[in-house]
């Protein structure tokens, strides 16, 4: 296996880590489902086990300089990558309490059209009229698939707008923080998402209902914590090394596809014709936007 992969060139290397990273990551809803905590248990348990078992692989495979990348999160901008990716975790999980599945990684595939946009304020990159075109088009595919979203079977009953609004805002703390990690280039992000998410499981624990810490969290939890999420996110992350953030982006879409599909064969939880085309325009959407910035370079 690790002789085919050096054998590899470094786009190839970078397209297959990001396609391993994506397949770990796209059942992570539906074990979010199975378990059947309560919304603010979820939070706490998917972020403390994430967040400890992404240091432990930081530490063994990722580190190069273990005490300046860790400095690096006293400053201002790792500052705010820790509050954006607590506010992301948070987030994610609150919205796939909240309403059907299909609706929230809709929303979240917006992520790299929000990047585009917070380019231009953060990085100073010029932005298309096409590409604000697309941003819109987008928009109008997050809100058919949120308008539709209550008639979907098997889902919790919850506010549908409300969990487009997570979704949204995920996707905008997510493209904040690649945004950042852009920009300064010695921030270490994966240290950072590992703090991040110690502290929103800590803060989420805190205010859950239930006071305290549910100690009869499921195996499905501990097999999100423990190995979907840190694993996929330390692929995704180092997969840009090898190849181009657009390719990536594009790759992470098959988590759009295949989460609900997952959620759909497991629990029966199966979107409508008509979400089905909302998510279809965000699809074509953000294809389209990648299509237009990379003729541009």
């Amino acid at each position: 296996m690790f002789h085919y992969f050096n054998s590899l060139s470094n786009n190839y290397k970078g397209i297959f880590l990001a396609f391993i990273g994506v397949m770990i990551l796209t059942p992570d809803t539906l074990f979010m489902r199975l378990s059947e905590l309560e919304r603010w248990q979820m939070v706490g348990w998917r972020g403390v086990l994430m967040g400890i078992t992404l240091f432990i692989i930081w530490l063994c495979f990722m580190k190069k300089n273990p005490r300046n990348e860790l400095a690096s999160l006293l400053s201002i901008p790792g500052i705010l990558v820790m509050f954006a990716m607590a506010f992301n975790s948070i987030n994610f999980t609150l919205g796939v309490a909240e309403t059907s599945i299909m609706v929230v990684l809709t929303a979240l595939a917006t992520m790299p059209l929000f990047a585009a946009v917070l380019s231009v304020f953060l990085l100073n990159e010029k932005q298309p009229l096409l590409g604000w075109v697309i941003l819109f088009i987008a928009i109008i595919g997050v809100g058919i698939v949120v308008s539709d979203g209550n008639n979907a079977s098997n889902i919790p009953e919850g506010s549908v707008i409300l969990g487009g609004f997570y979704g949204l805002m995920t996707a905008l703390g997510l493209a904040f923080t690649f945004t950042l990690a852009r920009k300064y280039e010695w921030l270490a992000v994966i240290p950072a998402t590992c703090v991040a998410s110690v502290i929103s499981g800590i803060i989420a624990f805190y205010v859950s209902p239930e006071l305290g810490i549910d100690f009869s969290a499921p195996m499905s939890v501990i097999m999100m914590g423990v190995i979907i999420s840190p694993f996929s996110f330390a692929l995704l992350l180092i997969a840009p090394k090898y190849t181009q953030a657009s390719m990536v982006s594009l790759i992470m879409l098959l988590e759009m596809i295949l989460g609900p599909i997952w959620v759909w064969v497991g629990l029966g939880e199966a979107p409508t014709p008509v979400m089905i085309l909302g998510s279809f325009i965000v699809l074509a959407s953000i294809l389209m936007y990648i299509r237009v910035s990379r003729s541009l370079r």
